[in-house]
């Protein structure tokens, strides 16, 4: 799979790996446009090159055909057009214009393409220091694609959320990564402590015990219970806490039922 990093140089990315830059036009706007007929062949025709502009690392080309047809295209097609120019801007350094184009991308109809258009922003965002923004627009492409992606997403978010000191918004990031990225974003990417209720060999007993102990952890202000599935255990577990004393802080607040007794975990053990 080919991707852009921050020098804006294309590479070979690992299968493993989920980049925040993600290149995957071709598949993601050639796929469906070969029905369309009368004047969008033509749009299609020249999005094409575009994209393939870009492909080769022809940036200024894939920019300039990107804006011919963000000023010519049909309004729903104006998204596909808008995020090929913010990516071939970015990578020529054009930031303004990046998230100019960008903005057009976020007004797509469909879901995928709009998340992935707020991620490319917030990595123009980060890039000239607007932390804030870019974790408001991390978050919102993270929930938006629901992939691997969008769990890397909302982990960027919350690395983003820390640096100007918003906590309480990095921590939610953090509960949303795990619940949509589940061991694959754990293992080795999050450090930090959760409020266990219990592990189960049985995903059923598990649910019982997370249907049991939600109204408490609401009411606490504690998020939202999840199942962690780990070494063939399921795990119901709340909050991702930097430290113990936060989690310590935390679990008190929680009535829980007396049949459940909370401990506090390594996220990982």
């Amino acid at each position: 799979m080919l991707v852009s990093d921050d020098t804006g140089e294309m590479r070979n990315s690992p299968p493993s790996r989920r980049p925040f830059h993600i290149f995957l036009l071709l598949p993601m706007l050639i796929g469906g446009l070969g029905s369309i007929g009368g004047c969008d062949d033509a749009f299609a025709r020249d999005q094409n090159a575009a994209i393939l502009a870009l492909d080769r690392g022809d940036d200024r080309t894939a920019l300039e055909d990107a804006r011919r047809l963000v000023r010519s295209a049909p309004a729903s097609k104006r998204p596909e057009a808008g995020y090929i120019g913010g990516i071939a801007a970015y990578r020529l350094g054009d930031f303004a214009e990046a998230l100019n184009l960008l903005e057009q991308a976020i007004q797509a109809e469909d879901p995928d393409l709009r998340g992935r258009a707020f991620i490319q922003r917030g990595t123009v965002q980060q890039k000239i220091g607007r932390r804030r923004e870019a974790a408001r627009s991390f978050e919102r492409g993270g929930l938006l694609v629901r992939s691997g992606l969008g769990a890397e997403a909302l982990l960027r978010a919350a690395d983003s959320y820390k640096e100007v000191g918003l906590e309480a918004d990095a921590r939610r990031c953090l509960d949303d990564a795990r619940r949509m990225g589940g061991q694959d974003v754990t293992d080795g990417r999050l450090a930090g402590y959760a409020i266990q209720f219990g592990a189960y060999s049985s995903r059923a007993n598990a649910e019982k015990c997370a249907r049991n102990v939600a109204a408490a952890v609401r009411a606490a202000g504690a998020g939202e219970v999840m199942l962690v599935e780990q070494g063939g255990l399921y795990k119901v577990q709340v909050g991702c806490y930097s430290n113990i004393t936060q989690a310590g802080r935390a679990m008190r607040r929680i009535r829980q039922p007396s049949t459940y007794l909370a401990t506090i975990t390594a996220i990982g053990d």
